[in-house]
């Protein structure tokens, strides 16, 4: 009798973890992007803040804010920026580690300049990403998070110069450490 007691209090507590239970957090974080491009090759800083719902213990949606830096070639210099709103799929192994999988939209701005001919422009764009991490508890209420995030710009040649000789589609790697605030 006090073996299925335990059976169905634990099968309640599993069923308890899908059910709507909002928590909402905040955070922020630094980290270093790798940009893969034919044209631009740099490692550089970026900054990144964040505010979490999370529906349950396995499900939420983040907004963010990301302070890509700036990257550059003898021509062309970028100085980026974006928000991103993203879904995130977490694994928790125990109550002080888990793994979360992310995917969603980033929308960035790049301020550019043509070195050459001494001219500015700006440029945006929308792109899917997909990222991933683990989240480490550090007290009740504050969690590190170290995470990997993929994102890609596309601009065409047409939009930038006659001087950019191809279309940048460059791939930002970003790794970070983050810490997050839950209310």
């Amino acid at each position: 009798m006090i073996s299925s007691a335990a059976v169905a209090q634990s099968d309640t507590q599993e069923n308890n973890n899908w059910r709507l239970h909002p928590e909402f957090s905040i955070g922020a974080g630094y980290g270093l992007t790798k940009l893969k491009d034919d044209e631009f090759k740099e490692d550089e800083a970026a900054k990144k803040i964040f505010a979490l719902v999370k529906f349950n213990e396995y499900i939420g949606v983040e907004a963010s804010y990301i302070d890509f830096d700036e990257a550059g070639n003898d021509v062309l210099t970028l100085d980026a920026d974006g928000r991103s709103l993203a879904v995130i799929f977490e694994a928790p192994f125990s109550e002080s580690f888990s793994l979360y999988a992310k995917g969603g939209q980033l929308w960035w701005d790049a301020d550019a300049a043509i070195t050459p001919i001494n001219a500015s422009d700006n440029y945006d764009g929308d792109e899917a990403f997909w990222g991933g991490g683990a989240k480490i508890r550090l007290s009740e209420n504050l969690d590190l998070r170290i995470e990997y995030e993929r994102f890609d710009f596309n601009i065409s040649r047409d939009e930038i110069d006659v001087l950019q000789q191809d279309d940048i589609d460059m791939d930002v790697d970003f790794a970070s450490v983050n810490l997050q605030f839950t209310f």
